[in-house]
């Protein structure tokens, strides 16, 4: 009972006493499904008092007094490099080129400090106690803003985790049991996956020390005239949304579905009307052979398709609220990370259709632990869609497996949302929490993989090595000398 009134006190404590901050949401990534990750943060950290100002392409849910927002999109890549259709991509490739990310940094950068929002944040005599942005997907020199505010930053991985947030968190060397975020790796890597493992993040985390960001070290000074500090990632902010109530059509739809409801989306950058017609009417197929109903998620027109009677075909579906429908048997899915967060949350089975990045190892976890199955596009048939359906909704092993990870998800002394608005609160009060980094945050990478230490040591064992061999070398020759000469006195 003590500890009750102590955890109510406290939590009492958290949830009034809180001086209010200035802080600086700068997410100009045109992608949505970024945004939305952790939209619920700081319209929570608004509603707790602080002055919020929203610089990105997407206007909040919500009206609040103390939050501003300002129109911005970074979109100067997609406009000169047209991205490709992801689809057909995947069937042809498996990783990202290397300069990938810096191709689209030096498209988007200079859009967004050239421009007007930029400048009147800057020109304005404005004061922030925190930058929170999302430093991925070639908007990693955003961390600049740390620098030209002087306040500390906090950024969020949006997708899990790449060579840089292990670089820039101090735990590079996690390469060593980590696969990278675009290999279908998952448990104990064997040595042929290490070594492709190692070349790949070893390649990226070199490749943008030494080229990538000091590449856009220079593009930078091109428009302050000043010194650009080194980059430094503080801490990594995940999210997980309560669900709202399910609009009346499909909670009535889901309702009458005596036999589950069977919920299928490619998330919100993969397009349905990018599928190919042939592997869009195997799915249009099968879904028609099952018991179950489906929500398809997909912008194809109606009367291009025989839509089957159990197929329900909308452009968009509230996916967090049909993830926690009691109804929701199964969850057919591109792996996205926020998409594979609600499954585990809700205890929903997954098969999982990855195309690119992050999508690949959380198919392969899925599959590892138990609770999904991971199906390739480039092999998708009717018989091994019908297949992996019919397997995870048959054995119980798939139920079984999701409860439990969804038991370990939700096990926490408070929800994900309080959790991020608390440790984004606490690096203000500590001036950026400088406290928590590891000492690795600072090391050299060679120090890091103790190749200095290695290189020391191999050149003392060589030198001993060659001082015993040139002292075994002299005894012999003295000994031999001392042969000859007693042979010689005998003689």
């Amino acid at each position: 009972m003590m500890f009750l009134i102590l955890f109510l006190s406290l939590r009492l404590t958290y949830d009034c006493s809180v001086a209010a901050h200035n802080i600086l949401v700068f997410l100009p990534n045109p992608i949505r499904s970024h945004y939305v990750q952790v939209e619920p943060i700081f319209l929570s950290l608004a509603h707790r008092g602080h002055n919020v100002t929203v610089v990105s392409p997407f206007p909040p849910k919500e009206e609040i007094s103390n939050l501003r927002h300002i129109s911005l999109k970074a979109d100067r890549a997609e406009e000169l490099i047209p991205p490709p259709n992801w689809m057909e991509w995947t069937l042809t490739n498996r990783l990202f080129n290397l300069n990938f990310w810096k191709i689209r940094a030096d498209l988007n950068i200079p859009q967004v400090l050239e421009s007007s929002v930029y400048r009147d944040l800057t020109r304005n005599d404005n004061k922030f106690d925190l930058i929170f942005t999302e430093l991925f997907f070639g908007f990693e020199p955003l961390a600049v803003l740390g620098h030209i505010f002087q306040a500390p930053v906090v950024t969020y991985a949006s997708y899990g985790y790449n060579p840089d947030i292990l670089r820039y968190i101090g735990a590079a060397n996690g390469v060593a049991y980590l696969p990278h975020f675009e290999l279908d790796y998952a448990g104990p890597m064997s040595l042929l996956q290490r070594l492709e493992n190692a070349l790949i993040q070893f390649s990226v985390m070199l490749y943008n020390e030494y080229w990538y960001y000091r590449g856009m070290t220079l593009c930078l000074l091109s428009i302050f005239q000043g010194l650009f500090r080194a980059l430094r990632i503080c801490y990594g902010i995940r999210r997980c949304f309560s669900s709202l109530p399910t609009p009346h059509e499909l909670n009535d739809i889901m309702d009458k579905a005596k036999k589950g409801v069977i919920y299928f989306s490619f998330g919100t950058l993969l397009k349905a009307s990018n599928i190919r017609k042939e592997i869009a009417q195997t799915f249009l197929t099968v879904f028609g052979q099952l018991d179950q109903t489906i929500l398809w998620k997909a912008d194809l027109k109606y009367t291009d398709w025989d839509i089957p009677k159990n197929v329900y075909m909308r452009d968009r579906f509230d996916q967090i609220s049909i993830l926690a429908h009691p109804n929701c048997v199964l969850f057919l899915t591109h792996g996205g990370v926020s998409s594979m967060m609600e499954a585990i949350k809700n205890a929903i089975p997954v098969i999982v259709v990855p195309f690119f990045a992050d999508q690949n190892i959380n198919a392969a976890n899925a599959q590892y632990l138990g609770y999904g199955l991971h199906l390739s596009y480039r092999n998708l048939t009717q018989q091994s869609l019908r297949w992996a359906i019919t397997a995870v909704l048959r054995d119980s092993r798939f139920k079984a497996s999701v409860e439990r990870a969804s038991e370990v998800f939700t096990d926490k002394p408070m929800s994900s949302l309080d959790s991020s608005v608390y440790w984004i609160e606490y690096v203000i009060r500590h001036s950026g929490a400088h406290h928590l980094k590891p000492p690795t945050v600072h090391m050299p990478w060679y120090q890091l993989f103790f190749l200095d230490v290695i290189v020391v040591y191999f050149v003392a064992f060589c030198l001993i090595l060659y001082i015993f061999k040139q002292v075994i070398s002299l005894l012999f020759l003295r000994l031999l000398f001392v042969t000859k000469s007693s042979k010689a006195k005998v003689n």
